[in-house]
């Protein structure tokens, strides 16, 4: 019995695990760059530190190794736009979260940004975890407003005394 749990555990030690969570996929929304990101996860045997390099403007990027079962504690990294380094920090308690989105905006001349979670691959049922993104961003630049829009007054109670 111990010949074969020694012939199988390491088999089961350093294969990937049909539990294994979705590789990290960063997709940069903005139009500046990012030198690296640094995954941090929760401790455990095989839970290192993850780094996606070079996030170019309006780019998708996956992580170049798989994550198994390590739950993601924090990422930290820079944006570099305008000029200016804007700290991007995500914190967990842990996470099994895989995918995120680099956010930016201007307010009063001063660009601020963030990275959150988000279904960017948007394959729940597709086991390849191989972006399908073709680095083409879609925004309609003609929003549809109405001008003159209806409401309805009338009281939704009826306020006739009961007996």
């Amino acid at each position: 019995m111990k010949k074969l749990l020694l012939a199988v555990l390491p088999f089961v030690l350093f294969s990937t695990p049909s539990f294994a969570y979705t590789k990290y996929t960063v997709l940069n929304s903005t139009s500046g760059t990012v030198d690296y990101l640094i995954f941090k996860q929760m401790s455990g045997l095989f839970c290192g530190e993850h780094y996606i390099d070079n996030l170019t403007p309006w780019s998708l990027t996956p992580d170049s190794d798989g994550r198994g079962a390590c739950l993601l504690k924090s990422i930290q990294g820079i944006l570099h736009i305008d000029g200016e380094d804007i700290p991007l920090e995500y914190h967990s308690s842990g996470t099994s979260y895989g995918q995120f989105v680099i956010v930016s905006k201007r307010v009063d001349n001063k660009v601020t940004a963030k990275i959150v979670s988000a279904d960017i691959l948007g394959n729940y049922n597709n086991s390849d975890d191989t972006p399908q993104y073709d680095g083409n961003p879609q925004y309609d630049d003609t929003p549809q407003y109405d001008d003159n829009p209806q409401y309805d007054d009338t009281p939704k109670y009826d306020d006739t005394p009961s007996v």
